[in-house]
């Protein structure tokens, strides 16, 4: 019984790339921070064979996060037909040539030039890296 306890606390458990040691609750309600997501996107930006465990933790968190989006875009589309998207959610413009590895380039270089946003959760700093260097055109009730 007792070893039965200890895994489920173990599985309650994970480890932040940083090191540090949280609950399964805090990392999915935001616990992932861009001090997670650079420490993995800057080894995926770098040519080291080493360091492929950090360089898979950002393709996976690059592709979750464009997967959720489109799947968010279409579910809301399906069943919010009259609302206008972009002024509730937004569309992401990327164009089709960009790839994962400038994706983690982008969001590298605006992390290095907004540190003071180091805290935040990591998907909402993807999100405005790619906004950012993505714009889209025409007013928002033009993109659809």
């Amino acid at each position: 019984m007792l070893r039965l306890a200890a895994a489920g606390v173990a599985g309650w458990l994970t480890v932040s790339p940083a090191g540090a040691v949280e609950t399964a609750e805090q990392r999915f309600h935001g616990g992932f921070t861009g001090e997670d997501i650079l420490v993995a996107c800057r080894a995926m930006t770098a040519d080291d064979p080493v360091r492929d465990f950090e360089k898979g933790v950002c393709r996976g968190f690059i592709d979750g996060f464009f997967a959720g989006h489109y799947a968010a875009e279409l579910w809301h589309g399906f069943h919010h037909r009259d609302e206008s998207l972009d002024r509730i959610f937004g569309r992401l413009c990327v164009p089709k040539n960009v790839n994962r590895n400038a994706i983690a380039v982008v969001l590298v270089k605006h992390l290095e030039k907004n540190p003071e946003q180091i805290k935040w959760n990591a998907g909402l700093l993807l999100e405005t890296a790619v906004r950012e260097a993505f714009p889209c055109p025409g007013p928002p009730e033009t993109r659809r």
